[in-house]
């Protein structure tokens, strides 16, 4: 585990996860899939404890996509950078912000398989868990 710094397109936003290790998955949820035309590649920091925004808070852009979520993204070149729950302090990060976790990484799990669609699949093996975080067995 340890430090790892990414940031946008333009770099205007870094952020930083203070300890990660090699665990990169995938949402296929719609609201995903819609806002960035395919399943988001993410990285799970857990709580603002462990991610912090440490450059170009000005360049931060939220979205409240329902009650409990907000979504950041850099208002200057677009870039998604994270899914926060509210509730809970949750965060879930676009791995591509992190070049070190990109070469590191391994892919695990699929969050919301059942809602994938046909025309593509990962050719790794995953875990496989539905919208209701059970585990498909194919």
């Amino acid at each position: 585990m340890k430090n790892v710094t990414g940031r946008c397109l333009c770099g205007e936003i870094e952020v930083m996860i203070k300890e990660y290790g090699d665990f990169i998955y995938v949402c296929h949820c719609s609201m995903c899939r819609r806002q960035g035309s395919g399943p988001t590649h993410a990285c799970d920091p857990g709580t603002s404890e462990n991610f912090e925004i440490s450059k170009g808070q000005d360049f931060l852009s939220l979205y409240c996509s329902s009650e409990d979520v907000e979504r950041g993204f850099c208002k200057n070149c677009g870039t998604k950078l994270f899914w926060h729950s509210l509730s809970d302090d949750h965060y879930c990060v676009n791995v591509e912000l992190f070049d070190e976790i990109l070469a590191e990484g391994k892919l695990q799990l699929e969050l919301f398989y059942n809602n994938k669609p046909a025309y593509y699949d990962f050719a790794q093996e995953t875990k496989k868990l539905d919208e209701n975080f059970q585990e498909i067995f194919l």
